[in-house]
């Protein structure tokens, strides 16, 4: 009868010391919070990013409200803003309306930070930067501005946006100014503003960045009115703006989309036909399979030919998985080029294409072709088919470290219980480190006792 009691009072005494080296550790944090320095404040913020840990952010509250520590304030709001926390809302607004009384990096981190949270309270004093002209701030108030009135009514949006685009006709605001203000109006969504956007955005005396920040704002409206301008800006003669005209076309259809994608597989400007994959493997545009085949074979820019396989993967029809299969097994295929097949192929199907993709992997690691063995390695060690068990009893044998890293990510993957007996040499941590926590890991999510 004793037992019980006497174990859970033993487990208590092994636990405890764990939970006071915590809990000392936690008090040590929270004074340095209340009477340390500002750098070693700043310095103990910089950890809790790292960490992502949240557990001092009443303390973090607590201070703000009171110091005026220009590093202190800027770490902190920076820290909330990454979490989207609230709780700074109050005194970010109090910096923001008493701007002229600080430090201009404080009332940045402020605006950041009401922007991050959308704080609907801030609207008015980041409207109010614009109306008085700080010049020191208007950029990172109509951003901030933009990031809150996505989230705003739409009642309070219209206002926001009759605001922006007064602001942009009258004031004749800088160059970044009037970028920043053609965000805003897209986070907005309102169609409404479509057509002053696109005014701009096909005007040919406009700066090209401008051009392309309005087309990327079209595409956050999604409104078909827009639909025009985006498909002049493929016809830029700028290429980036022909770029950013193609990466907006996701949320519109019809054949003149999908025929201005296939179009833009044309162009000489690489960044097109990149945006140009992309768009077809999205919309899962099978007409472009001959085109993506091509570039995935023949493109100069590795990162387009990438982009090609990985549209085909998208796609995943017969066509577009025998094109993989063939691009997988010709000879003069790069390396590179044939580990990215391998992924779309099994992603689409792994048990019909596993028994190739050993076959090509035994013969790069007979051949000594370390970068295809290791990334056909990879690819075998993410797959989820059943036909898989061998090759994960030949990783889980390999000499090499990364190697059987992926034999236990293999396992785990399809639940292989039964090679329970190849992982247990792993466990030793003296001879593998780090592996050894990875593999009592697999054996847990087995459902296994080591």
């Amino acid at each position: 009868m004793l037992r019980k009691p006497l174990f859970f009072i033993l487990c208590l005494l092994l636990i405890s010391p764990l939970f006071s080296e915590e809990q000392s550790l936690m008090d040590k944090q929270r004074d340095i919070i209340r009477y340390g320095t500002e750098t070693e404040i700043a310095n103990l913020i910089a950890t809790l990013k790292k960490d992502n840990a949240t557990y001092l952010n009443d303390e973090l509250i607590k201070i703000v409200k009171v110091t005026q520590n220009v590093k202190i304030l800027t770490g902190v709001f920076s820290f909330f803003a990454d979490q989207n926390k609230s709780g700074l809302e109050e005194r970010a607004v109090e910096i923001i309306q008493n701007r002229y009384d600080e430090q201009k990096e404080t009332v940045r981190s402020a605006i950041d930070y009401v922007g991050a949270v959308k704080a609907q309270e801030a609207l008015k004093p980041l409207q109010d930067i614009l109306e008085t002209e700080d010049k020191s701030f208007i950029n990172s108030a109509i951003r901030a501005m933009g990031k809150i009135g996505s989230n705003s009514s739409t009642e309070d949006k219209k206002k926001l946006l009759d605001f922006l685009m007064n602001y942009y006709k009258t004031k004749d605001p800088a160059d970044d100014d009037k970028n920043a203000i053609l965000f805003a109006l897209g986070e907005t969504g309102l169609a409404e503003a479509v057509d002053f956007i696109s005014d701009i955005a096909t005007n040919p005396d406009e700066r090209p960045f401008r051009r392309m920040t309005a087309l990327e704002s079209l595409g956050k409206i999604k409104d078909s009115r827009g639909l025009d301008a985006i498909i002049k800006g493929v016809k830029d003669s700028d290429p980036n703006v022909r770029a950013s005209a193609i990466s907006v076309l996701g949320p519109f259809s019809g054949k003149e989309v999908e025929n201005t994608i296939l179009e833009a597989f044309r162009d000489s400007f690489y960044k097109t036909r990149l945006a140009a994959a992309k768009a077809a493997g999205e919309r899962k545009l099978s007409s472009a399979v001959p085109y993506l085949k091509f570039r995935a074979e023949n493109d100069e820019v590795v990162a387009v030919k990438e982009a090609a396989v990985k549209a085909l993967g998208q796609i995943a029809n017969a066509e577009a998985s025998s094109a993989l299969f063939d691009l997988f097994n010709k000879k003069n295929t790069p390396d590179a080029i044939k580990v990215v097949s391998a992924e779309m192929l099994m992603s689409i199907d792994g048990a019909k294409y596993s028994p190739d993709i050993i076959r090509v992997y035994q013969e790069a690691k007979q051949q000594k072709q370390k970068a295809l063995q290791s990334g056909l390695a990879k690819v075998l060690g993410d797959g989820r088919a059943t036909n898989l068990k061998n090759i994960a009893k030949e990783l889980l044998g390999s000499t090499d470290v990364v190697e059987l890293a992926y034999g236990l990510q293999l396992v785990k993957n399809n639940h292989f219980t039964d090679l329970v007996d190849l992982i247990k040499p792993l466990l030793d941590e003296k001879k593998y480190g780090s592996l050894a926590q990875k593999a009592r890991e697999t054996i847990d999510a087995l459902g296994l006792q080591p």
